[in-house]
């Protein structure tokens, strides 16, 4: 499903552009249109975030190495 950069933006709960812009860096996959608009396909983009668990309250890296 290809979307428009302002909806990578949105999911991603980034700045408007960011987007776009990674993607200008050659930073996140794309699709360049002859036009020269960008579109995005989700199913790229959404196996690229890591999902990282959170510490739990009181496990910090400065107590363990008391």
């Amino acid at each position: 499903m290809f979307v428009f950069g302002d909806e990578v933006d949105r999911r991603m709960g980034w700045k408007p552009g960011k987007a776009e812009r990674l993607a200008r860096q050659r930073r996140l996959p794309h699709v360049l249109l002859p036009d020269g608009s960008i579109r995005f396909d989700w199913d790229e983009i959404e196996p690229l975030i890591v999902r990282v668990p959170a510490v739990k309250a009181g496990n910090t890296e400065s107590q363990r190495d008391e």
